[in-house]
């Protein structure tokens, strides 16, 4: 079933439901109303009864006479019955009618009663004279009255149907007229491609609804995907041609050995450059298992303290790299818990390991400071290095696999390190930001929001 449809229906059914328990109040308030005023009219019946009989002594001639004229005024199917204290049948003969001793009991005791009996409603009185006390019951069937309201229920029912088949019609309208800007959406998207990813849905930044946020969000999306694409694009670009070369100055050197009889010496020269590409070669390849494993799901977790992981790396890159000064700063609360987070101990250390070894060697031998804080919604690493700095038209693209600064040509590496980085954080729900100034050096703050903590 189409949306448009389904909204229609629920709004229908809302408004069948809504508009029913207003029907059905009304009815049976008028339906109340009806009782009541019928019961009010046999009261009054019973005592203008009791007066035409009883209480003719009692009365002015005028005001006989007035109930003289409306005593022959009957109801529909009345029947009318007085008793005496003793409950015997006064001036009118019981017939075929007979009221119950309790009902009459009932009558004396609470002197006047209402009640239903089948289509009838019934009034008895007690009612005392000077001449004596008698019981007076009136019955009748406000035939009037039940057809007035059958006929409310019959125009109140057909009200309703209409009324549903209007605002079902009314309802589709709507909910195409609300629907129209999805619809436009659905459009826009069906005529975006792979190839066409730079396309963006049309937002009204003079007012921001419910819509405008659903084109926001799907522009950010396309703005991942386009970025995603260009990745890939430019990841097939580069890895083929850092495999390729490798690749090629080995053949190309195996080749020119194997032409002509040489000497040990050039033999072993050969082959140590040989060596030397396929030590590259094997690096690269290794850098392209470790990128390719930070996208599994099936790592495994443990608790880490960031300041003792930082610790071990810096305590290692000491060890390996001739010349390295690092200054690490903690800023820590006493609380172990707020800069210890759930992830892949393995891979953090690969990240952050990757981000101090870059600042150690663009350094040049002078001071890294690496600074371990935590604010209120965080955990904080700051890593801080007095190197070359990045072209600011690059800052974009350093987290792109393969992808090396105009400026950084001199320096070895592949272009790998810094996207590893980037995707191991992402993993474990943390951000990474670079600020640059060429010549200055660059600062790359990460975090690792405590939401992520256990």
């Amino acid at each position: 079933m189409k949306v448009k449809n389904r909204l229609s229906l629920q709004f229908t059914l809302m408004f069948a439901i809504l508009l029913l328990i207003v029907l059905m109040g009304i009815y049976l308030f008028v339906e109340h109303n009806r009782v009541r005023s019928f019961f009010d009219k046999l009261d009054d019946r019973a005592l203008t009864i009791a007066q035409f009989y009883l209480a003719e002594d009692n009365l002015s001639k005028d005001n006989f006479n007035h109930i003289i004229k409306k005593f022959p005024q009957s109801l529909d199917n009345e029947l009318i019955r007085i008793y005496n204290d003793s409950f015997q049948p006064k001036f009118i003969s019981e017939d075929s009618v007979h009221w119950k001793m309790e009902l009459l009991q009932q009558i004396i005791t609470q002197e006047k009663i209402h009640l239903s009996i089948d289509k009838k409603q019934v009034t008895g009185i007690y009612y005392k004279d000077n001449s004596g006390n008698y019981i007076i019951i009136v019955s009748a069937i406000d035939n009037s009255g039940v057809n007035d309201v059958r006929e409310l229920g019959l125009i109140m029912i057909f009200f309703f149907l209409f009324s549903l088949s209007m605002t079902f019609l009314m309802g589709r309208v709507f909910s195409r007229i609300a629907l129209f800007p999805i619809v436009k959406i659905t459009g826009n998207l069906k005529a975006i491609r792979s190839s066409s990813l730079d396309k963006r849905l049309n937002v009204d930044q003079g007012k921001i609804d419910e819509i405008d946020l659903l084109s926001i969000s799907i522009n950010e999306l396309l703005e991942h995907l386009e970025q995603s694409f260009s990745s890939q694009k430019s990841f097939i670009s580069h890895a083929s041609h850092e495999l390729r070369t490798p690749i090629t100055m080995i053949l190309g050197e195996a080749e020119t050995t194997l032409m002509l009889e040489r000497k040990n010496e050039e033999y072993k020269t050969a082959l140590t450059s040989i060596a030397q590409e396929a030590g590259r070669l094997g690096g690269i390849i290794n850098s392209l298992m470790d990128l390719m494993q930070t996208n599994l799901e099936s790592i495994e977790l443990q608790n880490v303290r960031i300041d003792e992981l930082v610790w071990e790396i810096v305590d290692e890159l000491e060890g390996i790299i001739s010349g390295t000064k690092v200054n690490v700063t903690y800023d820590l609360p006493n609380e172990t818990s707020k800069y210890t987070i759930h992830g892949n101990s393995q891979l953090l250390f690969i990240a952050i390991s990757n981000i101090i070894k870059n600042a150690i060697k663009f350094s040049d031998q002078k001071e890294v400071k690496c600074k371990i804080f935590c604010d209120i919604n965080c955990v904080n690493i700051v890593i801080k290095d007095q190197g070359i700095g990045i072209i600011e038209s690059d800052l974009q693209k350093i987290f792109q696999p393969f992808f090396r600064s105009s400026n950084a040509i001199g320096y070895p590496g592949n272009g790998v390190g810094l996207s590893l980085s980037a995707n191991i954080i992402r993993v474990h729900n943390g951000t990474i930001k670079v600020e640059s100034e060429q010549k200055k050096g660059t600062t790359l703050h990460i975090t690792f929001p405590i939401y992520a903590n256990r």
